[in-house]
């Protein structure tokens, strides 16, 4: 199935569309859930009173049909009792009575009753054998009179002699044997129990001889066995006690005795009521156990399917009122993917009226010729998994117009968590989309931009960097590189502009494109400079080739508004496959094998070489020994006096620099200055060599030797440092002149206001300014009269073949001619002879310098030729 919406997630809702859409659903549960919430406060009341009346009527029943049981159990138990105490006190007397039945017939006790002897202490170890004392107080022997006899007492308290009438007549009875009876007794009563007196005939030889009388002292505890609803038991006389109504009565079979039990009427009730509150605490347990699963089953099975169509009563009717009022497109389907129903946002946005839409696939209408076919089979994936989807898609309206909608898709679920159809939502983004895309495209642009030469559209410095950094990434990678670098370019945009300059670089970059592959790297990554990341596998005879086929096109001549244009080209190539540089240093390997190219006369194509190797090694470590060498301070200045052109006379020094190095020996500056501009170090030096020459110049004046003036060669960034100010000293803290020489190259080059600035500033504070190295490129008279020096320096160039070329010294005669003019003095330097001394001084140059005069030297050397220095001397050799 295919929709076009986003998904609502309502799973729990079932729209009944089918009767008329989401509003008619929505009434219709309405109705069906009216009185929820009363509902449920009944459900929860009337289950409450149902326990209540459950747990009441129990109580009743359980009280009315078990209290007489429960009263008749006890008075059953309680009789039980009695009767048993009764066997057992019954017991008891005759086991007494059979002891009394053995003493009628001991020898002892006969003899005691005929008199024929005195046998009492006999008599009383027989009683000890027979009965324990504890029990049996005493005992009597009586003759056939009734005359006691004997008495023997086991206990402390003496008898009662209330006692003895009742035992004369006991013992009557017991010697008439005619009228004895086994239950002839006399009983007395104590407050812990009773006494009795039992009394049996002696008998010897068919006659009776007399009678044997017992006490007995029994305790109700050691006979009768104690029960909590019994309140008191006790024995008495058969007829001579009047009992309680409620009273239990057990007479005794062979005794004259009753056994009485009065049941403690208070306990049977408390028992009784015990058990029933009991039975009434196990009952409203049960039924409260029984009402709570009740009230779970109940709320499960009634109030939480209340509840859920409450919600699902909220839930629809905010549904129908977002989707009458939404500005985004519903779109809901059944099982089958057929739309059922769709919103009036949906019939605005695609055309289609909700008649129209319904029973039709969303797919079918919607979807068009330019549709993304992954897109669909991605929404065709996810409906058939039955899960939500968002995307965008680009449908089409009824009219063929095509638009972009963002669309999301969610299966609908009921209560039960049953499938049922497919829920949307979708809005027009066409115009979020294409803005989108120009960012996109713009941003795409930045950074094509960002990596490529504007000019040339080759890719740029930044470009090559991370293609190497990609290609260090690789293990066992390797990299070649082509260095380039044009030759006379410069000239191309002094004489012919630089718009002749941008056609020879665009010119270049195609023939790089043209002659390089694919997975080649071809760069521009400076004014004039190029290099090219040939593909992996290529070695350095690979760039060779390819640099030389290369150069052969870039000679060939070009024409730029009608005119012809030739430059050269110089190449530097440098391969990881030679084992000479690591990835990292290939750049730089490339530079040095195209500095040789460029000494080697330029137009041709040099490798790195293990040669070129030792000497870029060299050079590095040259490059390190500089830095230790400035720390150190081991620049030292060195001097060649300047003298004037008609006497002779020093007028100053040029200071020149040179390298003490305690390992290497005295190095002259073309060793060592390439390099240290290479490390941006030829400031400090120049700073070191200004502070060193001062100091040496100054201590020269305090030994007599006067230097006029204490010449310098600086850079015009030099001149521009606003550092370089904090050193400089005035004229009149020195005593002496001081003055910069700087190249002729600052006529050619347009310079910055700051560099005219430092310049005015310079001659504030008393320095002069010269230019060096006149004659040897392309100054001009403007540039000359801008800058307006104060002396003007001949390159010794010009100055050599002085003295063979009439050429020159014509030429030499026309700028001294320019400088008088301009109000300038000529310094002509390179002044190898006296002949070329004597030629200068003809043509009108104020000093000269050479070595014709002198070398340059230490400062000590320097004070040792000035004292010992004779212009007059100087003057008749030159003159010879």
């Amino acid at each position: 199935m295919r929709a076009n919406c986003l998904a609502l997630q309502t799973g729990q809702v079932r729209p009944v569309l089918q009767c008329g859409g989401v509003v008619m659903a929505a009434k219709a549960l309405f109705a069906r859930t009216a009185g929820t919430q009363v509902m449920i406060k009944r459900f929860w009341g009337l289950l409450l009173l149902v326990l209540v009346l459950a747990v009441t009527s129990s109580a009743i029943a359980v009280r009315m049909t078990a209290t007489p049981f429960l009263m008749r159990e006890e008075y059953e138990a309680i009789n039980a009792q009695a009767k048993a105490d009764m066997l057992a006190l019954e017991a008891k007397l005759e086991r007494y009575k059979a002891i009394l039945d053995i003493l009628s017939y001991a020898p002892p006790v006969h003899g005691v009753a005929t008199g024929a002897q005195n046998q009492g202490e006999a008599l009383q170890a027989l009683m000890q054998q027979l009965e324990p004392s504890d029990t049996v107080s005493w005992v009597r022997i009586y003759d056939q009179g009734g005359r006691l006899i004997s008495h023997t007492s086991f206990a402390e308290t003496p008898m009662d002699p209330a006692l003895e009438p009742s035992l004369d007549i006991l013992v009557a009875r017991t010697n008439h044997a005619d009228q004895a009876k086994a239950q002839d007794l006399v009983l007395s009563f104590s407050p812990q129990g009773f006494g009795l007196a039992l009394a049996a005939p002696i008998h010897e030889g068919g006659q009776t001889h007399g009678a044997v009388v017992a006490a007995l002292d029994i305790e109700y505890a050691a006979v009768l066995t104690p029960h909590e609803t019994i309140q008191e038991t006790f024995v008495v006389s058969d007829g001579t006690a009047e009992l309680p109504e409620h009273a239990i009565s057990y007479p005794l079979s062979s005794w004259d005795l009753t056994l009485v039990s009065i049941p403690d009427t208070e306990a049977v009730a408390d028992a009784g009521r015990q058990l029933v509150t009991s039975t009434i605490s196990v009952l409203f347990v049960v039924l409260l156990v029984a009402f709570m699963l009740f009230a779970a089953l109940g709320r499960a099975a009634l109030v939480e399917p209340h509840r859920r169509l409450e919600r699902q009563k909220k839930s629809l009717s905010e549904l129908a009122a977002v989707a009458k009022r939404a500005n985004d497109a519903f779109l809901v389907t059944d099982a089958d993917g057929c739309i059922v129903w769709t919103n009036p946002a949906f019939e605005k946005l695609s055309g289609f009226t909700g008649m129209e839409a319904r029973g039709q696939k969303p797919g079918d209408i919607l979807q068009g010729p330019d549709t993304d076919p992954d897109t669909v089979s991605e929404i065709r994936e996810a409906l058939r998994l039955r899960r939500p989807i968002k995307t965008e898609i680009l449908n089409y309206k009824k009219t063929g117009e095509p638009f972009w909608v963002s669309l999301g898709i969610s299966p609908l679920r009921n209560e039960d968590s049953k499938f049922y159809g497919f829920m949307a939502i979708s809005h027009d983004v066409t115009q979020e989309r294409a803005q989108r895309e120009a960012i996109l495209a713009a941003k795409k642009e930045i950074e094509h931009q960002a990596l490529h030469d504007s000019l040339t559209g080759l890719p740029n410095r930044r470009a090559l960097d991370i293609a190497l950094s990609a290609r260090g990434d690789q293990a066992g990678s390797d990299a070649t590189v082509v260095r380039i670098d044009l030759d006379h370019f410069k000239y191309v945009n002094d004489t012919l502009g630089h718009a002749a300059g941008d056609f020879v670089l665009c010119d270049v970059a195609d023939i790089l494109r043209e002659e390089t592959k694919s997975e080649d790297l071809p760069a521009r990554v400076g004014g004039d400079e190029f290099v090219i990341l040939l593909s992996a596998g290529k070695s350095s005879e690979d760039g060779r080739v390819v640099a030389e086929r290369m150069l052969k096109r870039i000679k060939q001549p070009k024409q730029f508004d009608k005119k012809t244009i030739r430059v050269g080209a110089s190449f530097g190539v440098a391969s990881t496959l030679d084992g000479l540089l690591p990835l990292d240093d290939l750049i730089v390997g490339a530079d040095a094998a195209l500095y040789e190219a460029k000494d080697s006369g330029r137009n041709t194509v040099r490798l790195y070489t293990p040669q070129l190797h030792h000497t870029v090694q060299g050079r590095r470590s040259l490059a390190l020994e500089i830095r230790r060498a400035i720390v150190n301070e081991e620049f030292t200045p060195f001097y060649q006096p300047q003298f004037d052109a008609k006497t002779h006379e020093i007028v100053g020094v040029e200071t020149l620099v040179r390298w003490q190095s305690p390992e290497l020996g005295l190095m002259t500056p073309n060793v060592f200055l390439p390099i240290a501009d290479q490390l941006s170090a030829v400031d400090e030096i120049d700073a070191l060599i200004f502070r060193k020459a001062t100091q040496e110049i100054s201590a020269l004046r305090k030994q007599g030797v006067i230097i006029p003036k204490l010449s310098f060669n600086v850079t015009a960034d030099r001149i521009q440092n606003p550092d370089m100010f904090l050193d400089l000293p005035k004229q009149s803290e020195t005593g002496y002149q001081i003055a910069f020489e700087v190249l002729e190259s600052v006529l050619v080059e347009e310079q910055s206001d700051l560099f005219n600035f430092s310049v005015d500033r310079l001659r504030d504070m008393g320095i002069s300014i010269e230019i060096d190295d006149f004659g040897s490129g392309h100054a001009s008279i403007v540039g000359l009269m801008h800058l307006q020096p104060d002396v003007m320096k001949i390159d010794q160039q010009l100055v050599l073949p002085l003295t063979k070329s009439d050429t020159i010294r014509g030429l030499l005669k026309q700028i001294v001619g320019m400088a008088d003019l301009m109000g300038l003095k000529v310094t002509a330097e390179g002044v190898e002879t006296w002949e070329h001394a004597r030629i200068l001084t003809d043509l009108g140059c104020d000093t000269l310098q050479g070595f014709a005069f002198a070398r340059p030297q230490s400062g000590r050397d320097l004070f040792h030729f000035a004292q010992n220095w004779s212009a007059e001397q100087s003057l008749r050799h030159s003159s010879k």
